[in-house]
């Protein structure tokens, strides 16, 4: 798991190298599979998760907590965050590798209570065919 994320960091970074290759349409693509996981993740809908997330999913937590694919699923369905946004999302393409740099409010309730934790997050996605596929997620605490 940790190989198939350092080989994907590579392929980002040698793109990244030569540079970003400024294709809107796909910027745009991103963005959408980014709304989209957003939107699976609230609404607990396992099976779009399923399809937006790679096999080879590294899903990091602020608390240092590490998740695979199918416990970031189980764990998404079962709390149902809502991932509030900030303005100024930043989206880089690099031939079929992205990465998605965002401050958010993650939504959720634990131990029975609300929560609001604010975030620092970097998710890197690669194209799979036509497909937009989260491949790692990292997120940090902002604040205290």
């Amino acid at each position: 798991m940790k190989t198939s994320l350092l080989v994907g960091l590579s392929v980002l970074l040698a793109s990244a190298a030569s540079g970003s290759d400024k294709n809107p349409s796909e910027e745009k693509a991103v963005a959408a599979a980014v709304v989209a996981f957003n939107q699976a993740a609230k609404a607990g809908d396992g099976a779009k998760l399923k399809e937006l997330l790679s096999e080879d999913l590294i899903y990091s937590h602020s608390s240092g907590r590490t998740e695979t694919k199918q416990e970031c699923i189980d764990a998404l369905v079962k709390g149902k965050p809502d991932f509030q946004h900030e303005a100024g999302q930043i989206v880089r393409v690099y031939g079929r590798a992205a990465y998605v740099r965002a401050k958010l409010v993650a939504h959720s309730i634990a131990n029975g209570q609300p929560t609001e934790i604010p975030l620092t997050m970097l998710q890197v996605w690669a194209k799979d065919g036509k497909q937009w596929r989260m491949v790692a997620r990292h997120t940090t605490r902002v604040g205290p």
